[in-house]
């Protein structure tokens, strides 16, 4: 379905201009052009949304999640299988591949989409999402990817939560474990997944799944071209990244990642196609050069060891930190996301940033029309 949904907004979106909506609209005024009393699927209500006025004259990620919610009269009567389905066709599933830390981007969908907080509290989740994987087909070239690149991964993604794993019987658990075995070493002899997402399951599940059988299984097909390097913060302290000779997205992906934000993020603009070799961090604090090919975990080693500081200016130049919660680890904010300032004219709505999406590519976009406009904004310069 999504491949359908994609082709006609695509469609549509070439002859609309985009615009920014008035933050003063209210509710009922952004939700009255396309609000009706019954939708029979989640397909007619997503087409049906992300095509209405409302959704294309906003440019605000969090705003266009809210017109997204399912009606609760949807979420009551769908069967679990069809709610999955829901879930795999959500139009900004794919954010999640913008996040540094899958898992962080995961927990923000989970956040503010009802269908999969709706889908996790379901008791037949396990068993209606183990056999959707089961029979779910390793796709071998790029013609029989036909728009569909993301949905095994986005299916391993909701594998791993604990949603999932903790409702699985000893019997399930173990047709689960032989299944994801067949699936990564299926993926890692297929040119359609690149080594960095055939290695995200086994990431996930290392992180939400203690299960040494699940992982040795996992381990023995893992792919690692990747390798540890350390860059150095302009008042000379080291910095551990991890680098990438060749490209870890393979070409089909980076073809559909690329689709998928001129999709619905039109009004952002490309600067570079999608890659998994650096990401936001390592772009606006280490290089922004074209041969950069590391990726960062995090910044704030440029800014404890007084390279950068804190500032109230947005000036050109700025570095911008997206940031979630404080912590005993990060006092200041998780550091979701991190951009350069490309432009600024005094007001919040102008604030034009250049920053690269996790997995997807280099954009130059306003602060809220990206992936990340539910965290609060910081700025440094040195």
């Amino acid at each position: 379905m999504k491949q359908r949904l994609v082709s006609i907004v695509a469609s549509v979106l070439s002859v609309l201009t985009v615009t920014t909506a008035p933050f003063a609209a209210s509710a009922a005024e952004k939700t009255a052009d396309y609000t009706i009393k019954d939708y029979t699927t989640a397909e007619s209500f997503y087409s049906r949304v992300v095509l209405s006025k409302a959704f294309q004259t906003s440019e605000d990620r969090a705003e266009r999640g809210e017109m997204l919610q399912l009606p609760q009269y949807m979420l009551d009567r769908m069967t679990t299988d069809a709610l999955a389905e829901a879930v795999l066709d959500f139009p900004y599933f794919n954010d999640v591949y913008a996040f540094d830390d899958v898992q962080d981007g995961f927990d923000l969908m989970m956040e503010h989409f009802n269908g999969v907080q709706e889908l996790a509290d379901r008791d037949d989740v396990a068993s209606v999402l183990l056999d959707k994987y089961c029979g779910e087909e390793v796709l071998t070239d790029e013609a029989s990817a036909d728009g569909e690149v993301f949905r095994l991964t986005n299916m391993e993604i909701l594998l791993t939560q604990d949603f999932f794993t903790a409702k699985l019987s000893k019997k399930e658990k173990n047709k689960f474990v032989k299944a994801v075995a067949s699936k990564m070493e299926d993926k890692a002899a297929s040119p359609v997944y690149g080594e960095f997402t055939n290695n995200l399951l086994f990431d996930l599940a290392e992180e939400n799944f203690k299960d040494g059988n699940f992982l040795k299984n996992l381990n023995e097909v893992k792919d690692g071209e990747s390798f540890l390097v350390t860059v150095y913060t302009p008042n000379g302290s080291p910095v551990q990244g991890r680098a990438s000779n060749v490209e870890p997205l393979s070409q089909t992906q980076i073809s559909e990642y690329d689709g998928y934000c001129q999709t619905y993020y039109s009004a952002a603009t490309k600067l570079r196609s999608a890659s998994a070799r650096y990401n936001c961090h390592s772009y606006a604090w280490y290089s922004q050069s074209t041969s950069n090919n590391i990726w960062l975990s995090e910044p704030y080693a440029y800014i404890n060891d007084g390279s950068y500081h804190w500032t109230q200016n947005n000036n050109v130049g700025s570095k911008v930190l997206y940031r979630a919660y404080n912590s005993p680890k990060y006092p200041n904010g998780y550091p979701m996301h991190s951009a350069n300032v490309y432009s600024y004219s005094g007001t919040t709505g102008s604030l034009v940033l250049q920053s690269k999406w996790g997995q997807f590519g280099l954009y130059r976009h306003t602060w809220s029309n990206c992936p990340y406009s539910y965290y609060y904004l910081a700025f440094a310069v040195r």
